[in-house]
Parts: structure tokens; sequence; C-alpha cells
């Protein structure tokens, strides 16, 4: 009689503590996913500056740098759903090439883009999230006046 119980007793403790370790080991994702949106999400849905756009590229190339997102012959980085941070500037005042990849500006000196731009206003207009949740994509456009 003791055996049976034993055994079910334990058999209720091994899935309890399968569960809790799947639940704080979810909790520790969510937590580590939502400090990195909070880093790129305080730039959206506000009016920012060029310069904080130079910050949030910078940003995003290091955490593409740190997660080791391959590139392409380009030189661009290949977006991936788990790992990669793209980030697209529109120039509205530029006619022929309104949209920049924050590779083409990263290379191009965040200094001169800092120099021309650093007092310009933009706003994300376009967020997206990859399958976990976190900021994949982010769209800035200038505004203007």
């Amino acid at each position: 009689m003791k055996k049976p119980f034993i055994l079910i007793i334990s058999f209720v403790l091994i899935i309890c503590v399968i569960v809790l370790s799947k639940y704080y080991e979810f909790k520790s994702q969510k937590e580590i996913i939502d400090k990195f949106n909070l880093s790129y999400e305080k730039f959206l849905d506000k009016e920012i500056l060029g310069t904080d756009i130079t910050t949030v590229i910078n940003k995003a190339v290091d955490d593409n740098e740190n997660q080791v997102v391959k590139k392409d012959e380009k030189g661009k980085y290949i977006q991936d759903d788990e790992k990669s941070v793209y980030i697209e500037v529109k120039i509205t005042e530029a006619k022929d090439k309104p949209i920049y990849n924050m590779e083409s500006l990263y290379s191009g000196g965040m200094a001169e883009f800092a120099h021309y731009y650093g007092q310009e206003k933009f706003i994300s207009t376009k967020v997206e999230y990859n399958s976990l949740g976190k900021v994949k994509y982010i769209l800035f456009e200038q505004v203007l006046n």
C-alpha cells in the first residue's frame, strides 16, 4: 500500500518541478525580451531628433554584432526571425532615394548623418516584432514642419 502511494507522490512532485522549471524559464526569457524591447521602444511613437536616430542605429548594429547576425555580399545584415534588428530611415526631403537602411547610414558615417539631420525631427511609423516578441524592424520618417 505504501509503495503505490510513494510512486504517485513522486510522480506528482516530478511534474510540479518540471512545470515550475518551465515557468521560471519562460519568465526569465520574457524579462530579457522586455528589457531588449524597452531599449528600442523608448524611441517609438514620439518625435525624436536625428541624434536619437544615430543612437538607435548604433544600438542595432551593436546588437546584431553581439548576436552574430550574418551579412550578405553587400554588407547588409541578413534578417532572421530570432536575432536581427533592422532600422530604416525615410528622409522626406530626399527625392532620389528617400529610404536609407541602417548599414548605409552607419558605413557612411553617423557623424555626417548627425551633422545634416541631427536637429531634424523623426517619428517611428512602422514597427515589427519577431515570433519571440522582440523588435525586429523599425521605420523612422522625417517630420516636415
